[in-house]
């Protein structure tokens, strides 16, 4: 009997300690802080749900195994940026360390685990929370903290936010309520370039070099390129005023416009002398390869010898389109580009499936700094294969594909899911796409926010002939050559190449090419 109620005894003992173990993890005796149990979990709380969804995909299909102390360090330091940059609750460090923001005194130490990390994270969370309440909500901090930790993966991988997102998903289907306008910084103004067809913008009167002076009433001066078109774009049969100035008349003009649905031109073409074709790609958007075989029908129609393509400034857009768009130079079947992701079978190949191409039609490329991504990809392919000529200067060299995942709430994500390789297995990231030719600019233009931060990459010096820009416009004039506002110089230099050039052979074409550039010395 005496046994019996001493076993029920030393059971009940025993629940009771591991009751307490439950409650108390840190140890019966240690007083945990009094912020380290907020009482908001519950069955139906959506706290930090998106948070979380992106953790998933980035464990599930970043291209590199992910870090989550580097992950978890970066929300944490970009929660405390957004509500307390006077560090009064918490300080983060680089390496990983969470400090009380009085003493300084260390609270918490991120490491490599997952599960660990988030606790730290809900903890500094909700503290946040509970001492800033009157300066902020959940869902804003949590965004935050999501930022801070895309940001610590890598420049391309980005959260969006229901309006980012609609707007990513508008640009990359080439359509988006807007007025029409293709603008530039031009001497530190917004600058027009050109009004689309059909476009608000161009029944409006508005004309090339016109400048941007005002928008709804507000300055436009300071305000980036990007800023400026977040404020012309919105939703179609919305109003906006822009008051612009007008050079050539000295005149300021004042228009109120009704955004539309403007499909994106991304390609512009012209019939230069000589039976040369030229094609401006813009960007790679879901329309693109539609209008560019629209365009070689009608150069096919029309008698063209040779085609120039102009991918400067063209910062990217879709992988498919990037290889539609090869495809129309190489040979049925032939490598695009792959893909690789993070495990060795994360492999993808992209061929040429154009049902007509113009693989012997001579063509030159022509890239610069901001020639990024899906470019790189049309002239990196086409360097390889032999069947283009590529001209200017090194590319961008962002080797990377980003995907965009929809998540809850109507946010999404544009993550790094893979590096791509040329058909030759070249890893653009380093030194972007050589050019065949390198033209040097012997002036250094003005200090440009979004210029590439590397311009001046290390290149091996076989690859490439190099020649001044100075030293190209000389021998133009030489070649009788004019001035054109349209036609820029290298144009004209492309062009010269490629009739002095042996038609159909592309090898041959490169190789006139060095020879005409090496021999141009003043």
């Amino acid at each position: 009997m005496f046994e019996r109620k001493s076993r029920k005894f030393r059971l009940r003992l025993a629940l009771a300690v591991l009751a307490l173990a439950l409650l108390f993890p840190t140890g019966l005796f240690q007083v945990p802080p009094s912020w380290t149990a907020p009482a908001y979990a519950g069955l139906f709380n959506s706290d930090l749900e998106t948070l979380e969804n992106v953790l998933d995909l980035v464990a599930d299909k970043y291209v590199y195994p992910p870090n989550f102390k580097r992950m978890f360090t970066g929300a944490i330091a970009g929660m405390i940026e957004f509500i307390d940059p006077d560090n009064k609750k918490f300080k983060s460090t680089p390496e990983g360390a969470v400090l009380d923001g009085k003493t300084d005194a260390p609270l918490y130490q991120l490491d490599f685990n997952r599960s660990r990390n988030m606790r730290i994270f809900n903890r500094v969370y909700y503290a946040l929370y509970d001492s800033f309440e009157d300066k902020t909500d959940k869902w804003e901090l949590e965004k935050a903290g999501i930022n801070g930790m895309i940001d610590a993966l890598d420049p391309y991988s980005q959260f969006l936010d229901k309006k980012a997102f609609e707007k990513s998903m508008s640009d990359t289907e080439g359509k988006y309520g807007g007025l029409g306008m293709v603008i530039t910084m031009r001497d530190y103004n917004l600058t027009v370039v050109k009004t689309m067809k059909n476009s608000p913008a161009r029944r409006a009167g508005i004309l090339p070099d016109d400048q941007i002076v005002k928008i709804d009433g507000k300055s436009a001066k300071g305000l980036q390129l990007v800023e400026l078109a977040d404020r012309l774009r919105g939703y179609p049969n919305t109003q906006v005023r822009v008051s612009l100035f007008r050079p050539k008349d000295k005149a300021e003009i004042s228009l109120e416009l009704t955004r539309e649905i403007i499909s994106v031109e991304t390609v512009t073409a012209k019939i230069l002398e000589k039976q040369t074709g030229y094609v401006r790609v813009s960007s790679f958007s879901k329309n693109t390869d539609q209008q560019l075989s629209k365009e070689l029908e009608r150069f096919q129609k029309t008698g063209v010898q040779s085609i120039i393509i102009d991918l400067r400034h063209n910062p990217g857009g879709l992988l498919e389109q990037s290889v539609k768009v090869a495809g129309h130079f190489l040979e049925k079947n032939q490598l695009v580009v792959y893909t690789q992701g993070r495990e060795k079978e994360d492999q993808e190949q992209f061929h040429a499936r154009n049902k007509k191409s113009y693989p012997t039609l001579p063509v030159a490329v022509l890239i610069n700094h901001y020639s990024a991504s899906a470019s790189e990809i049309v002239a990196g392919s086409l360097k390889d294969s032999g069947n283009a000529l590529i001209l200017g200067e090194n590319s961008y060299g962002k080797g990377s594909v980003q995907t965009i995942f929809r998540i809850n709430d109507g946010a999404g994500l544009r993550l790094t899911t893979s590096k791509y390789f040329t058909p030759s297995g070249i890893d653009i990231t380093k030194n972007g796409i050589v050019p065949h030719i390198r033209i040097l600019s012997e002036q250094l233009a003005p200090e440009d926010k979004d210029k590439p931060k590397d311009t001046t990459r290390e290149t091996p010096i076989d690859s490439e002939t190099v020649l001044k820009r100075s030293e190209m416009e000389q021998y133009l004039k030489e070649k009788g050559y004019k001035k054109d506002d349209e036609i820029d110089p290298l144009i004209q230099f492309a062009s010269l190449v490629l009739r002095e050039g042996p038609p159909g052979n592309k090898k041959q074409t490169v190789k006139k090419a060095r020879e005409i550039a090496a021999n141009i010395h003043y």
